[in-house]
């Protein structure tokens, strides 16, 4: 059994916005900025801001719903894409976001945004769980990312197993 949680797209797309709205624009650090977020939310609070899944893709992490998401040509979920730009098109919902989420979202930024993309790659692909996951790909682009990779407690991947489909974020 694998750890699973139900997304929250809502919270999702305002921890977009609020690392838009916080200087950072570029989407390879956007995505790389949300998985550092995710990472350390999971591991020091036991769930994940946004429960989307992650896959392992040639230039590191890339939250799955959420760049499926950019890829779309138009306005209206409160940001889109522009070559590798992301733009916000509001402020962040803030009431969306707890205080951890937060606290989350500030720790994933100061660990990726205004590097340049040789930085955040060569940073990004010493994440154990894209290394052993990126290896697993075969003849795909990407592979998934299992939470169990992310988490580094196994008494906190037990208790997820069981836990985590149930969990509202």
């Amino acid at each position: 059994m694998s750890i699973q949680f139900n997304m929250n797209t809502q919270k999702a797309i305002e921890s977009v916005i609020w690392v838009i709205q916080s200087g950072e624009s570029n989407m390879y650090n956007v995505w790389k900025i949300l998985f550092s977020a995710e990472k350390y939310h999971l591991n020091n609070y036991a769930s994940p801001i946004t429960g989307d899944s992650y896959v392992a893709m040639e230039f590191g992490t890339v939250p799955s719903w959420l760049y499926d998401a950019s890829k779309i040509k138009r306005q209206g979920i409160g940001f889109f894409r522009d070559g590798n730009t992301l733009f916000a098109e509001r402020a962040p919902m803030l009431d969306y976001l707890s205080e951890s989420d937060v606290e989350a979202l500030n720790y994933g930024f100061s660990e990726y945004a205004g590097l340049d993309f040789k930085a955040v790659r060569e940073k990004n692909h010493k994440e154990p769980a894209w290394e052993k996951n990126y290896a697993l790909r075969g003849y795909n682009d990407s592979a998934p990312i299992p939470f169990e990779d992310i988490i580094e407690e196994d008494w906190l991947v037990e208790d997820l197993t069981l836990l985590a489909k149930n969990m509202v974020l």
